[in-house]
């Protein structure tokens, strides 16, 4: 499925990752780190983690809670005095659930083209700017919210942010391949990063600087570690209380749940199974950290461009063979012709398709003599009547099943926050047709 994901949606390079009851099960890589090098994707590659940076930065706040060191409910200027007060306070509570009203990037930022030493000073940016709304009244991700929240975590510390990062987390973890993203002397490790236009690969030449947000968005790392900063969740780095803290959703002032705790954002795969999840993309990644608490499960994936993405299905959907809990059935075989309806933004279609299947693999050709003629990779995931339908924008679930001698599929998208059964989700694909016999 990596492999066919990799040539399908034009992507350098992919490292996936995956880890059962704190074991690692999986790690490998695919594609090239550097294309014009062909110096290939290792397990070691590291790769910017854009905003899967703010739950690395939190398990670092959740050390400073449970110490007693930090109250989430306290004025953030009790940490961060210089800090402008606002027309309303804001808690780092708020800031952590994206519940504070502070700003996303918008014209009225202050960012320039440096180095920015310290976190006081990457303040600058967004310091002047006004709130959104009253605090905790409505949800609004906030990636200068976490250069907020890391400015209260040096002032509850009494040390500067990465520095607290590498001796109360990275540390401990074992992540040693987990550093902030310095691109005027990059990790030899790093991947080269690559932008896509019209299905044409090219270097970024000259990456944004990222020294504004490190909290927010400018670590690097690998899969692995991000695996490794997952157990800490599971194998008592964090007291289950904590844990039960960082994961639980946030509610708005109405009652009304946000799907996001402590950053960490609630999910559920097709199957229902719970998830516990984030991911980010930015100039030259896109990438997830995906946890299956029930079952002790973790994947994540990273690619080395900006890729727009169902990435958590896509990640759920590699996952699966480490969750399935039932056996694999007897799939049809053979050539199959279908009716295909398609649901976009621009409405429903039906066209002919026909659907190939050999085992645990099949094509998926729509409307194969038309203009705008599609063809998508399946593959059986070995349990029950599940596959993977892969396409440009990710690895989609599709269920298959024959009854009465009728062949149907439907295929749903979904990503996180969503504390509804995705399976409930309109199909985006759904087609029907007299199976063989």
């Amino acid at each position: 499925m990596a492999e066919q994901l990799l040539a399908t949606a034009n992507l350098p390079g992919l490292s996936v990752a995956i880890s059962r009851n704190g074991q690692f099960v999986f790690a490998e890589g695919f594609g090239y780190a550097d294309i014009e090098r062909k110096r290939p994707i290792t397990p070691d590659t590291r790769f910017r983690t854009a905003s899967v940076s703010k739950v690395i930065t939190v398990t670092a706040l959740a050390k400073l809670v449970e110490e007693g060191r930090f109250d989430l409910d306290a004025p953030v200027q009790k940490y961060v005095p210089s800090f402008p007060t606002k027309a309303w306070p804001i808690t780092t509570r708020q800031l952590a659930g994206h519940l504070s009203g502070m700003p996303h990037y918008s014209d009225a930022d202050r960012i320039e083209p440096r180095y920015y030493p310290s976190v006081t000073d990457a303040l600058g940016v967004f310091a002047h700017e006004s709130l959104k709304f009253e605090p905790g009244t409505a949800y609004s991700y906030s990636t200068h919210g976490f250069t907020l929240l890391s400015a209260a975590i040096e002032g509850a510390a009494g040390q500067p942010f990465l520095e607290y990062l590498q001796r109360a987390v990275l540390d401990p973890l074992g992540m040693r391949s987990t550093a902030p993203d310095l691109r005027a002397r990059p990790h030899p490790a790093m991947a080269t990063i690559y932008r896509s236009k019209n299905d044409r690969l090219s270097r970024v030449e000259q990456p944004e600087d990222a020294s504004y947000k490190w909290a927010g968005g400018g670590l690097t790392s690998t899969p692995m570690d991000l695996l490794r900063l997952a157990h800490g969740y599971f194998d008592g780095f964090l007291k289950p209380e904590t844990v039960s803290l960082m994961w639980t959703s946030q509610r708005l002032a109405s009652g009304k749940e946000t799907g996001v705790g402590i950053a960490w954002r609630n999910g559920r795969d097709v199957a229902g199974r719970r998830t516990i999840e984030h991911a980010g993309s930015m100039e030259g990644v896109r990438l997830v950290v995906s946890i299956f608490p029930e079952e002790r499960v973790v994947i994540s994936l990273m690619a080395n461009r900006e890729w727009p993405s169902m990435i958590e299905e896509t990640a759920h959907t590699l996952a699966f063979p480490y969750l399935r809990n039932d056996s694999a059935r007897t799939q049809p075989a053979g050539t199959h012709a279908l009716t295909v309806e398609t649901t976009t933004s621009a409405g429903k279609r039906t066209r002919p398709a026909s659907l190939t299947l050999d085992g645990w693999r099949g094509t998926l050709h729509i409307d194969p003599q038309g203009p705008e003629s599609a063809t998508y990779a399946l593959f059986y995931l070995g349990s029950g009547d599940a596959y993977a339908l892969v396409r440009h924008d990710g690895i989609y679930s599709l269920t298959l099943r024959t009854e009465n001698g009728v062949l149907t599929g439907r295929a749903v998208a979904y990503r996180s926050p969503q504390l509804e059964d995705p399976a409930t989700n309109p199909p985006f694909l759904t087609f029907t047709t007299r199976a063989a016999p």
